[in-house]
């Protein structure tokens, strides 16, 4: 009988000890005002989004100004002129590899390669993204099969 007094004594020691140890809870930061934190936050994000529709339409119109090169003396011009633009700045670099990108000519597949290793991150994204454009069969098929020489059965 004793160990039942025991035990019960036990239980009512954890039970009025785990009472005594509960905090009442009451509201974390009761006192602050969320409100101009978040009409901050919507203006912010009102910028930033106008910020990406000026880019866009920049981006667009200069897709309309595009054209690939119609001579030999225009490829060579635009070769040279995106070799130097790789040499310049940030925006020069990814304006560079966004032209060879839409260009699509083997012979930018150097420049492409070098802004995979370019310090800017939207160089190497736009670089990888032309690149991945680029990727397939790009060996010409001869139009012609060719066939055996008249003597084959001759031959071996």
């Amino acid at each position: 009988m004793s160990q039942f007094f025991v035990g019960g004594a036990a239980f009512i020691l954890a039970l009025v000890l785990y009472s005594l140890g509960r905090r009442p809870s009451r509201p974390f930061l009761r006192s602050t005002d969320v409100s101009g934190v978040a009409a901050l936050n919507r203006a912010q994000v009102e910028l930033v989004q106008a910020a990406v529709a000026e880019a866009e339409a920049a981006s667009s119109s200069a897709e309309l100004e595009w054209h690939s090169p119609r001579s030999t003396r225009e490829s060579l011009a635009l070769q040279q002129r995106l070799r130097k633009a790789m040499n310049g700045g940030p925006d020069e670099r990814l304006e560079a590899v966004t032209l060879a990108g839409r260009w699509g000519n083997q012979s930018m597949l150097p420049l492409l390669r070098r802004g995979l290793r370019d310090s800017d991150s939207r160089v190497m994204e736009a670089a990888a993204a032309a690149l991945a454009d680029q990727r397939g069969a790009t060996r010409v098929r001869p139009s012609a099969p060719v066939s055996p020489p008249r003597n084959a059965s001759k031959t071996s």
